[in-house]
């Protein structure tokens, strides 16, 4: 079973979190009381119940129905089976992605325990689930595409001739309550026509942050009146819910989607697709630079410092 685990095409930390978790070696409030480390093991989002592992990853009713509603395997579970039980289940199951998402969603449930005991920071269980299964997606695709071949060039691609490119990406700062969005609009040629960055204040989810810098980066493009447009964002959960059929689209960033659709309707001729970290990372260092701003600062033809390097390495591409 462990090697199954550990084959998983998952960040390197959630694999020894899925060994820790496998060996209760997790620092639950009921281990600590075993090892009279603490004096009370009752769990610190629930006052009924002592927080044992099961209780921490799966079972608190704070987080349980957000769970079961994510994923599926877990809405029979009327007799709340250990973790251990759990994983073979869905191993045996051998659907795929089912495994993936069950330890990342687990490993959120522990960061967002964690955050709350000792920083109290309270992060939504549906954002914090959301996030999860983002990584698990992108992880997927990302395997998918080096199985099949099709994985491309690393760096930035200059769009076709007489269509402009629009980069964007989102960052959180954690220790201000708040994120930041990043966008670049390039030519044909390679050469930048704006780099634009905003701070933004919200509920901390890095769907929220990197859909908002869509939204941010279309609204800084609709009085130039452009006429073909391509958007590119790292992130493959982002493009796929913007490229939904509206009627699909019933998540928890319904007004922003709303908003998002409303301004891509105002362009004749416009495209949303993923493309990989390595050629958004201008947009990236945009939104990270945006910490110490107070509204939207907008560049023309020049970058600033902080990533003419990287504008002029792209350039080149």
């Amino acid at each position: 079973m462990w090697k199954k685990v550990w084959k998983k095409q998952i960040p390197h930390k959630t694999r020894v979190f899925a060994w820790r978790v496998w060996h209760n070696r997790l620092p639950t409030l009921r281990n600590l009381l075993a090892r009279k480390v603490i004096e009370d093991a009752v769990c610190k989002f629930y006052n009924r119940e002592e927080e044992y592992i099961n209780h921490a990853l799966l079972y608190c009713p704070r987080i349980e129905p957000v769970l079961a509603v994510k994923l599926s395997f877990l809405r029979n579970n009327s007799e709340q089976w250990d973790i251990v039980p759990i994983v073979n289940l869905v191993i045996s199951r051998n659907i795929s992605s089912e495994l993936e998402e069950l330890i990342l969603c687990s490993w959120e449930m522990w960061y967002r325990r964690n955050k709350f005991i000792f920083e109290q920071k309270i992060f939504n269980p549906r954002m914090a689930i959301d996030y999860a299964l983002t990584i698990a997606s992108e992880y997927k695709c990302a395997n998918e595409q080096r199985q099949q071949g099709t994985h491309r060039r690393e760096g930035w691609n200059a769009p076709p001739e007489r269509v402009l490119k629009l980069n964007v990406d989102g960052a959180l700062f954690d220790d201000q309550c708040r994120y930041g969005t990043g966008m670049v609009l390039w030519d044909a040629t390679g050469k930048m026509i704006f780099s634009a960055n905003k701070p933004e204040r919200g509920s901390m989810d890095p769907m929220e942050a990197k859909l908002l810098a869509i939204l941010r980066g279309l609204q800084v493009c609709l009085p130039l009146s452009i006429q073909n447009l391509q958007v590119e964002s790292d992130s493959m959960l982002v493009v796929q819910e913007v490229t939904k059929i509206q009627d699909e689209s019933l998540s928890i960033w319904g007004n922003l989607m709303h908003e998002i659709r409303l301004l891509l309707n105002r362009f004749s001729n416009i495209d949303v697709r993923h493309e990989s970290r390595l050629s958004n990372s201008a947009a990236h260092c945009l939104a990270r630079n945006s910490w110490h701003l107070n509204d939207l600062v907008v560049w023309w033809n020049d970058p600033p410092d902080c990533v003419s390097h990287i504008i002029k390495h792209d350039a080149l591409m």
